[in-house]
């Protein structure tokens, strides 16, 4: 539909979220051209769509957002609303509210009424003060567009105080309509902003009623826009050579003019007025004819330099221009073609040195274009719209040039030829290649004997014939040829080499079509060196389209029904359609990219090549040599080997979504069936992975019954493993922001809790979770929730999201934080006046149980009504948040590395990074003492050679430098696995008789150290560190709490960093027997609490 000087589409209005009236735009409520005023005036935009359109737009379309709303504003009624919807504050960006303002302003300004009362007194002069008021409210409508225009560049480019000085600048001028303070103050912003805003103002509806009014007001607008064209046309002309600088100085001087003719203008109408109009109609007729003879010569000469016209033909161009009438016709023909002709040439020459430049860079070297034609062809040229009533047609038929491919002949085999057909940007490389852009039409080339050709070509007859290198064929039309029958059969001739034939594009069967393809697809023989058409009815036979001649290469066009036969020769076949291959006898290597594909290998060692996203593919063996398959999956997307019938059945996923059917691969003929049993054989199979394992099933020789069954299957070689997951103990975790990572959570930790980071970056995480799935009992999306109410409408806000996942049997919590967020975008209405905006995946998160089912963690579930009438926290029900995944997944565990440690004392330190393992630490009967990271995984044992003779280790484990505090409350020994904050011990089995009990003693974030006893799984005070505690009768309390507890490992309990105060040496304990303290020294000796200082050093 039209506004003004623009056109618009209903998709534009609902991209900037218009509504009529507070409806949404339909097709029923837009079915017209011209808009009435009620439709323009009921007509608002969405100011947070409106903003991200004005941003994220650019170019051409990105100018036409501004200049619609101008233009609309324009043509509303004064009194009608705002055209930028009002919302709530928070809801609009500032800037956006201030360029709102400025448009109301546009809209409040009416330049159509006359503004001054009918009634005056009569010593006032009615026509001068009309034009002095015009000029006030003219410079007003600029002024406004001028910052409408620099507040949305500034919006654009993120420069808020641009967008509010322009703003405040223009809102300023409409307090006052004094002609002085307007021309200072607008004058000197136009200057600043350039002459665009002025162009651009002039193409509006208000620029062109101004302008047409050729008052002062029109001199005042563009004088100093000719002084600053004429300024930058005569500097660009400088530097500019040429016919371009010939435009240059000729648009300098009509602008020196114009600027001149402004002033004379001015001047006569500040007179009186009397004098402007024939001064303005003398000067104005002096530009037009100028301007007019000028641009009839530059088309005479534009049209000149594609063809050669004769003198008469010069003047009556020139005429035609000067007067508006359309040139000759046949003249104009001729000029068409040459234009066209040499604007392809040289398209084609940009297009095929960009290529060099990037695409072909390793490959080619040289490109030869083909010949072309252009013709005029008659065009039908449909109109926007168009009036029936007056007889008019929806379109008008004009002759338009067509450009045809030509008849290409060359010969290149000893070089080739000096043509500006011929393009290269580096010196010939032996190693690259000639390609051969061909086309259409009737070609016959013989390529380059010591380089490699490729050859694109379309339709047509072709007599192509590569050289002594690796040559290809590259049928560019295969599709469009399957629709119509040969003229004339091809041929195609590799040579030496490896040569290819690809047959390129993609077909689609489209039988509901009146004329449907004609053909299936092609049949290609590279035994016999034809290539044939299939009809679409089979009793028909293949109509020949080709011949070819040493091609052992082949590709065919996918989405057809091809056949293909090989030769006796090692053929490389690609299946990229629904596809019926023999490969024939020779070591074949056969690509399998089609959906449907049937494979007969032949004799000889072949090598299959399989797509993940085929359906179903069929291979037959003789079984006389090997033959190898790479499946093209993981080794964990392969979900089952099964015998079934005389064939080996190889199931695998094609992706995760349980909707997808699965890719099926049957090896026909590996067992035959003789008398109700099945003996093998066809053994010689060698399956490859993705990921590089090397398979073999184990091969049962004979089967007594004929059901299903199946094989196991042997690693040949173990190809990249998966990586190992990080353990994930007690304590909250936080995510990585790597691409992906891998966490294990441990059936033994009560609560696991993960916390995702907001991050720029795209992150995900695998959790290997240490349940069976059938172990899940909940799953609970918890948040709070905010309701506000705005008139009719319920805003929620959702915040604090997380998931809880408990088990039942062995129990346990997972926690997820951060990994689903609420929607930052704009709300909308999700029924009954409830708007949301929706979720937004933080951090993807897949579960994969341990009995190899595996989720995808999704939305919570929303229920809005029902979260607007429970505010605040919130816990919802979602077991439907977990997405089941298609198949079975493997399990993966923490890694093991093993650590012998030295026959002496020895200290053992862990980085503070993420540890995919867990490590055992093999003592050899010393001491060791132990600075773990937090989140890490440890197993202790003592080698059994070194144990027999002199016993069990000793380890200290320390863990005053981790950032996590560790008290008395963050130790546990259950089930010989020691638990310190979100470090975990593993140790020797304790009820085992013929291994020896570890000494275990953990220092604590205070410094007090406590024995861990396996064995009854107790945990004691063994030591205390003075400097934890504030004073000598601190640490006889706590001492006496843990008494209290049963958590004293010994009665006479060891203090460290406490002295005497005399300075007399000698170690000091606490008997809490005898509530004394004393002193090691000998001889022993009672010491008063009053002579004992903590050491704090």
């Amino acid at each position: 539909m039209r506004f003004g000087e623009l056109t618009v589409s209903r998709h534009e209005l609902q991209a900037l979220g218009a509504r009529i009236n507070g409806e949404p735009i339909t097709s029923a409520n837009t079915y017209f051209s011209e808009p009435d005023q009620a439709f323009t005036d009921g007509l608002e935009f969405d100011p947070v769509q409106a903003e991200q359109r004005i941003r994220s737009v650019d170019g051409q379309e990105g100018r036409r957002v501004p200049e619609l709303l101008y233009e609309i504003v324009t043509l509303r009624s004064p009194d009608a609303g705002p055209l930028i919807r009002e919302t709530h504050a928070s809801d609009t960006s500032h800037s956006l509210q201030k360029i709102s303002a400025l448009l109301v302003a546009t809209q409040r300004l009416d330049i159509h009424r006359d503004p001054l009362p009918k009634h005056l007194p009569g010593w006032v002069d009615r026509a001068k003060s009309r034009g002095l008021t015009s000029i006030g409210v003219g410079m007003q409508a600029y002024g406004l567009y001028s910052a409408y225009i620099g507040a949305i560049d500034a919006l654009k480019k993120g420069q808020t105080g641009e967008v509010l000085i322009n703003a405040g600048g223009a809102l300023a001028e409409i307090t006052s309509l004094g002609l002085e303070y307007a021309l200072n103050k607008t004058g000197e912003q136009m200057i600043r902003q350039g002459s665009m805003a002025f162009e651009q103002f002039g193409k509006t509806t208000m620029g062109k009623w101004l302008c047409q009014g050729a008052g002062l007001i029109a001199s005042v607008l563009t004088l100093p826009f000719d002084i600053y064209t004429a300024i930058k046309s005569f500097n660009d002309a400088a530097s500019a050579q040429g016919k371009e600088a010939q435009d240059l100085y000729v648009t300098g001087g009509l602008s020196v003019f114009s600027g001149a003719l402004s002033l004379a203008l001015g001047c006569a109408a500040l007179m009186g007025f009397q004098a402007a109009g024939p001064v303005g109609i003398a000067a104005a007729a002096i530009m037009i004819v100028g301007a007019r003879i000028y641009g009839a010569a530059r088309l005479v000469d534009d049209i000149d330099d594609y063809i050669e016209l004769t003198v008469n033909e010069r003047w009556r161009a020139g005429w035609f221009a000067f007067t508006g009438q359309d040139q000759d016709k046949a003249l104009m023909d001729r000029y068409l073609i040459a234009k066209t002709t040499v604007d392809y040439a040289r398209a084609l020459k940009t297009r095929s040195l960009g290529w060099l430049d990037n695409e072909f860079r390793e490959s080619v070297d040289v490109i030869v274009n083909g010949r072309f034609e252009v013709k005029l062809q008659p065009t039908r040229i449909y109109r926007y719209q168009w009036d029936e009533a007056k007889g008019e047609t929806p379109y008008t038929t004009e002759n338009l040039p067509v450009i045809n491919d030509a008849d290409d002949t060359c010969d290149a085999r000893e070089g080739l030829p000096d043509s500006d057909a011929v393009l290269s940007i580096t010196k010939s490389d032996p190693a690259k290649g000639v390609f051969w852009n061909l086309g259409g039409g009737h070609d016959t080339v013989q390529g380059v004997k010591e380089k490699p050709n490729y050859f694109s070509y379309g339709s047509g007859q072709k007599a192509l014939s590569g050289g002594d290198r690796n040559d290809s064929f590259l049928f560019q039309s295969a599709s469009e040829a399957l629709s119509r029958a040969p003229l004339k059969t091809s041929e195609l001739s590799g040579g030496d080499g490896i040569d290819l034939l690809w047959l390129q594009g993609m077909h689609r069967h489209l039988d509901h079509l009146p004329a449907p393809a004609r053909h299936l697809g092609y049949d290609i023989d590279l035994k016999n060196g034809t290539l044939a058409l299939r009809p679409a009815d089979p009793a028909r036979a293949p109509v020949l389209y080709s011949t070819l001649k040493s091609i052992e290469k082949v590709e065919t066009l996918a989405g057809a029904i091809n056949r293909v036969t090989g030769s006796d020769q090692a053929d490389i076949i690609a299946a990229n359609g629904n596809d019926r291959v023999d490969a024939g006898a020779g070591d074949d290597q056969v690509s399998v990219r089609g959906p449907h594909v049937i494979v007969e290998g032949g004799r000889g060692s072949d090598t299959y090549h399989l797509d993940p996203m085929s359906l179903r593919v069929s291979i037959t063996e003789d079984g006389q040599e090997p033959s190898k398959v790479y499946l093209g999956v993981s080794l964990e997307a392969i979900q089952s080997w099964t015998v079934r019938d005389e064939a080996l059945v190889i199931e695998s996923l094609r992706d995760d979504d349980q909707r997808s059917p699965g890719r099926e691969l049957v090896l026909e003929a590996v067992y035959l069936e003789v008398d109700g049993k099945r003996s093998l054989r066809n053994d010689k199979w060698t399956f490859i992975t993705q990921d590089g394992y090397h398979l073999q099933p184990v091969w049962p020789t004979e089967f007594t019954d004929l059901d299903d069954q199946r094989l196991s299957v042997g690693v040949l070689t173990a190809g990249v493993a998966k990586s190992p997951p990080v353990p994930v103990n007690d304590r909250p975790y936080r995510l990585s922001d790597k691409a992906h990572s891998y966490y294990f959570v441990s059936r033994h930790v009560r609560h696991t809790t993960l916390v995702a980071d907001q991050n720029e970056q795209r992150a995900r995480s695998t959790l290997y979770v240490d349940h069976d799935s059938t172990e899940i009992d909940e799953v609970r999306a918890i948040c709070t929730i905010t309701k506000n109410r705005s008139g009719a409408f319920t805003f929620l806000g959702y915040s604090n999201v997380h998931f809880t996942i408990t088990f039942a049997q062995a129990g346990g919590l997972l926690s997820l934080h951060g990994v689903v967020r609420e929607h930052p975008g704009r709300k909308s209405d999700m029924g009954a006046g409830l708007m949301a905006s929706g979720w937004l995946m933080n951090h993807p998160m897949t579960l994969v149980m341990r009995d190899g089912v595996s989720y995808d963690l999704g939305f919570p579930r929303s229920d809005y009504l029902q979260d607007a009438n429970s505010s605040g926290y919130t816990v919802i029900q979602s077991r439907g948040s977990l997405r089941e995944r298609a198949g079975r997944y493997i399990f993966v565990r923490p890694s093991i590395e093993k650590r012998t440690l030295k026959t002496t004392p020895q200290r053992v330190n862990f980085q503070s990074v993420e540890h995919q393992a867990t490590y055992w630490l093999e003592g050899r009967s010393s001491t060791y003492e132990l600075i773990p990271a937090s989140h890490t995984s440890i197993r202790l044992s003592t080698a059994q050679a070194d144990a027999s003779i002199s016993g069990s280790s000793t380890w200290h484990i320390h863990t005053q430098h981790l950032l996590e505090q560790i008290t008395v409350p963050d130790l546990a020994i259950r089930d010989n696995l020691l638990t310190i904050g979100s470090i975990q011990i593993h140790l020797p089995d304790s009820n085992d008789p013929t291994l020896p009990l570890e000494t275990v003693e953990v220092v604590v974030s205070s410094g007090n150290r406590y024995r861990i006893n396996a064995l009854f799984e107790v945990i004691g005070l063994c030591a205390v560190d003075a400097r934890a505690y504030p004073s000598i009768q601190a640490i006889v309390q706590d001492i006496h709490a843990h008494e209290q507890r049963d958590e004293l490992e010994t009665r006479n309990m060891p203090v460290r960093n406490i002295r005497l105060r005399d300075g007399a040496t000698g170690s000091i304990s606490y008997n809490t027997d005898t509530r004394a303290w004393s002193s090691e020294s000998v001889p022993p000796r009672s010491i008063p609490a009053e002579h004992l200082i903590i050491v704090k050093e």
